[in-house]
């Protein structure tokens, strides 16, 4: 009863500050949210709050004021630039994720309950004072027993119920905006929604988050542009982290630095290493690149911290990805377009050329302009909501780049104006690919396919065995919605062509082999060869 009682007044209010702030879409169309709005607007203060600020300012701070999960969600939502109007997900870019400290009091009992004794058993030293505030945690400065300075990371009390609760809240929100306003279905709030919730979720378990930055630093361990803080084990648990302190430059003040004590454009560099080195070659990136989590070393090294937040994405749309660029910076459209048709990201139906099209409609304007000038963030955002005209799907992780595309460009522009992404990037996607799509490559993919193939003929007497028993016992049905077999036919021709193009590659390779070898006929082997490298490129193109 109690917790309905809360979740009510915590609804009314919502509904009160959304009338205040005037959020149109609702005051428009809804008769409660007009009465409110007309009486809220007797207040001079509200008044000024209207008149000082435009529609989209006003969604922000309404945001801001509804608190730490609704900031958290805006954040969130600003990843939607396919969809959402740019002035509302710029203006949703801007939200602060800053708040009050809770007092030193609740540190202490926190402290004591996860690491099992008072603050003085486990460190020489603990700031009272935190260093950082966000909705989350906060973070203090402590030195440890051995007198190793550290940053121990302390998550709110009692965040989780809150964040429940205003969860719920979203959920209701987003139900009925899809209920009601047909106009903003394509936003999906309700999917964003249940994104969101897994994401926070996560970024609640600090001994997940120590576990992404072990990775991070196992992933980086040879290369210098990047230092990850060392987790001290001993002192984490779920609700406490404690890790090593970085002594560094907050890369927002870096840019305020007077003297030539570090190098600009190498750091700026160094950054986007890190991350295209993060995206192709490790496939799992840091996804909250903002200002506050990115620290420059006196030696032009980058630390980041926070690691509440990744993605993932997987070797098959790394290439993808790589030859879509790659394409875009060749200004081949047509190569992009197949490539979408190729990924599933569109329909196998579309018209390549109509699409080929779209691509040039967002490629030329673009190349119009100086190369320092073009965003590859920006360039995503656009063929996104190309993308959408023509049926695709919700990529959340391909959403999730993006959005941390155009904070890194930003964070990189803001210290070196003259920073060129494509110039930077370009070389590193060129290496990877061919790496990755060359004859090494291929034999790799090869090869994990016979491994593949392996397992499934060892598995395959089993899952024979298993069916023929449910069918004796008229325990085997199959059963397939309209659209699933339409999706299961496109899954279908795609598989076989990458099966055909890869098991051909490998027969080419061995066909090429057989034929350099003395001990092999061209008469004997020569026709294998040649059915090899049609299929090869009838896999790839037809």
């Amino acid at each position: 009863m109690l917790a309905a009682l809360r979740t009510i007044r915590r609804l009314f209010a919502i509904v009160l500050l959304l009338a205040r702030y005037n959020i149109e879409p609702f005051t428009t169309r809804f008769t409660l949210f007009k009465i409110l709005t007309w009486l809220v607007w007797l207040s001079p203060h509200t008044r000024r709050l209207r008149r000082g600020n435009s529609p989209e300012a006003r969604i922000r701070k309404a945001m801001e004021e509804l608190g730490p999960t609704f900031i958290k969600f805006g954040q969130a939502l600003s990843t939607r630039m396919d969809t959402l109007p740019d002035k509302i997900g710029q203006e949703l870019k801007k939200l602060q994720d800053d708040v009050p400290p809770f007092p030193f009091e609740e540190v202490e009992k926190i402290v004591a309950k996860e690491l099992g004794g008072p603050i003085d058993r486990f460190y020489l030293h603990f700031g009272v004072k935190p260093i950082a505030s966000a909705s989350i945690a906060q973070v203090h400065r402590a030195v440890t027993l051995s007198g190793r300075e550290v940053a121990v990371k302390i998550l709110r009390p009692n965040i989780e119920i809150a964040i429940e609760q205003d969860i719920r809240m979203l959920t209701t929100i987003a139900q009925f905006i899809d209920d009601h306003l047909t106009d903003w279905k394509r936003l999906r709030l309700k999917q964003v929604v249940h994104e969101f919730a897994k994401t926070i979720r996560l970024e609640m378990n600090f001994m997940i988050e120590a576990t992404r930055a072990q990775q991070f630093r196992k992933n980086f361990a040879k290369d210098p542009e990047l230092h990850v803080p060392e987790i001290i084990w001993k002192l984490s648990t779920q609700r406490v982290l404690t890790l090593e302190w970085i002594n560094g430059v907050p890369i927002d003040e870096f840019a305020t630095l007077s003297g030539d004590r570090l190098d600009a454009e190498t750091v700026s560099k160094n950054i986007i290493t890190i991350f295209f080195k993060q995206l192709f070659r490790d496939g799992y990136f840091h996804a909250d690149l903002h200002p506050g989590n990115i620290l420059v070393r006196m030696d032009g090294a980058i630390s980041i911290i926070d690691y509440g937040i990744v993605g993932r994405v997987t070797m098959q749309t790394r290439i993808w990805l790589a030859e879509i660029l790659h394409g875009f910076l060749l200004r081949d459209y047509h190569k992009v377009a197949l490539i979408h048709v190729e990924a599933g990201y569109v329909p196998l139906s579309t018209d390549v050329d109509e699409f080929e099209e779209a691509c040039r409609q967002i490629g030329e304007p673009i190349f119009g302009h100086p190369l320092k000038e073009i965003s590859i963030a920006r360039l995503l955002a656009q063929l996104f909501k190309v993308t959408e005209q023509f049926s695709m799907e919700v990529q959340p992780q391909l959403l999730l780049l993006q959005k941390t595309l155009f904070t890194l460009e930003g964070v990189g522009r803001e210290i070196n104006p003259d920073l060129n992404m494509w110039l930077l990037s370009e070389p590193l996607i060129r290496s990877w690919m061919t790496e990755h799509l060359g004859i090494k490559g291929q034999t790799r993919i090869f090869k994990d396919k016979m491994d593949q193939l392996n397992t499934v003929i060892h598995l395959l007497p089993d899952l024979i065995y298993n069916g023929l028993e449910r069918m004796s016992q008229d325990d085997f049905q199959i059963r397939l919605h309209p659209d699933s077999i339409s999706r299961l036919e496109q899954h279908v021709d795609q598989g076989f062509r990458h099966q055909t193009a890869t098991f051909a590659g490998g027969t080419l390779f061995l066909g090429a082999a057989m034929l350099a070898a003395a001990d092999f006929s061209p008469l004997a082997y020569g026709p294998i060869f040649l059915v090899s490298f049609y299929n090869f490129f009838r896999g790839f193109y037809f």
